[in-house]
């Protein structure tokens, strides 16, 4: 095979499935309520135009850390075991809820979406004979234009799978960890002095509160998109794209929180690897162009479409 697909989220939006971020924050209205309730509260983005619903996957390194441990310690009460364990039970179930229940609900939403089936006018040519990458957890690729299973990496799961679903943000997580300070007592302090200094330092250090933090500094590894690992997990694949000469990304805007997908495939493909990608609006477009720039691909050796104009291609030959 020679061809390699690559197909994002704009994909299964041409199709008319409503699987956009925007999607999700309606669905969440209906269906869980706390979840969205939790992701308004407590996610925010630097800068007064920028919203979580834009760039959402992104946008989930951006937890206010801070606001939530103060809502935590709403929790605490120390006259009682039952009250002293109360915060961790709160902090326990409310990073499962960020995490676990995210990407469950997420993957419900895709199927719900995906059962209400595709508009089949909007339907593009396919070399059915080649490889695909799908960064959706759809399977409209299957459904749809009957590509064969084993071509298809679904590189972050799909939503149906009990596996369960690659959902998250591409920020280190080791840059969100509070570093630990090791205090020293004050030089030449008196009896007295180093007596106050050292009921004053157990004060700053409440074991519940410490957990309490290191648990929500978790949260930052639970909710990482590990691409570097997963490229090393399927190396074999990736490898075996040396033979590749044409690149077709349909829909995947080839945003930050993948690009290190993207950057391993451009320097596995053929040097003289024709690149054909598909954009949007203008905006994007710019974008892209900017992207393919970065990834050191003349622009002789790449030509940018509209989905909508692969339309009438269609051919089930």
């Amino acid at each position: 095979m020679s061809k390699l697909y690559i197909i994002g989220n704009g994909f299964d939006l041409h199709h008319g499935l409503s699987t956009s971020y925007t999607d999700f924050e309606h669905h969440l209205k209906t269906h869980h309520i706390q979840l969205l309730d939790s992701l308004n509260k407590y996610y925010f983005i630097e800068g007064i135009d920028q919203k979580l619903w834009s760039k959402f996957e992104e946008n989930l390194a951006n937890i206010d850390k801070d606001g939530l441990v103060d809502y935590l310690l709403e929790y605490y009460d120390d006259t009682s075991d039952r009250g002293r364990n109360a915060m961790g039970i709160e902090t326990d179930t409310y990073l499962d809820l960020l995490t676990n229940d995210l990407r469950r609900e997420f993957s419900e939403f895709i199927l719900k979406a995906e059962a209400k089936g595709i508009d089949r006018s909007k339907l593009i040519q396919i070399g059915i004979d080649a490889k695909f990458i799908s960064f959706n957890y759809s399977k409209t690729l299957e459904k749809e234009y009957l590509i064969p299973n084993e071509n298809i990496f679904y590189i972050h799961g799909i939503a149906s799978e009990k596996e369960g679903i690659t959902l998250g943000h591409s920020t280190d997580p080791e840059l969100f960890i509070d570093e630990k300070i090791e205090a020293t007592p004050p030089k030449d302090a008196s009896e007295e002095t180093l007596e106050q200094w050292t009921e004053y330092m157990s004060d700053q250090h409440n074991p519940i509160y410490d957990n309490c933090v290191s648990t929500v500094n978790s949260y930052f590894l639970n909710s990482f998109k590990n691409t570097n690992s997963i490229i090393k997990e399927n190396s074999d694949y990736f490898s075996d794209l040396s033979d590749i000469k044409e690149v077709f990304i349909f829909g995947h805007s080839m945003s930050d929180v993948d690009m290190e997908y993207i950057e391993n495939i451009a320097s596995t493909v053929k040097s003289d690897c024709h690149w054909c990608v598909s954009y949007y609006d203008q905006n994007e477009k710019e974008e892209i162009e900017f992207t393919l720039e970065h990834l050191n691909i003349s622009s002789e050796f790449y030509q940018l479409i509209k989905l909508t104009d692969l339309q009438h291609l269609y051919t089930t030959d």
